[in-house]
């Protein structure tokens, strides 16, 4: 594979963790690790159960947390709102679903990897993703798959 046609990241924007309970974690991750609660995305956590979006006092790491069993659900790549139109091209070409989620604040598109796994890559460039996505509604999730 040629990676030079292969779109650019930017880096991790977070990786989703699941725990048992929302609140004790929250606590751990204030008194061991330094992280706090992002304020401008707490409303994500509508019923207690998450995501709620922790960032360390850095402001260079961020963990989505659910409260739920099971396999935590991957790391979230970041890019800028242009990358982030050539992944959803580049995933198009190589004939790989990505689904595609508005948030208000940030739009993520979810995809799979060979295994299973489910991954994510963000932007908080939300203004230019929308105007090449205007059908994409607040909340919504829309397949894109060519």
């Amino acid at each position: 594979m040629n990676n030079k046609s292969m779109p650019k990241l930017s880096g991790i924007d977070h990786c989703h963790l699941n725990v048992d309970n929302l609140s004790s974690a929250v606590k751990w991750y204030e008194r061991v690790l330094g992280f706090s609660i992002v304020p401008e995305l707490a409303f994500w956590d509508e019923d207690g159960r998450g995501p709620l979006t922790l960032e360390d006092a850095s402001s260079t790491t961020r963990l989505a947390l659910f409260e739920g069993e099971g396999r935590s659900k991957g790391i979230a790549f970041l890019a800028t709102g242009e990358q982030f139109i050539e992944w959803l091209s580049y995933f198009e070409n190589l004939n790989i679903k990505a689904v595609l989620a508005d948030h208000g604040v940030t739009f993520s598109m979810y995809f799979k990897d060979e295994s299973g796994n489910s991954h994510e890559i963000t932007s908080q460039d939300y203004a230019h993703i929308k105007s090449y996505y205007p059908s994409i509604y607040l909340g919504s999730h829309g397949a894109k798959k060519s």
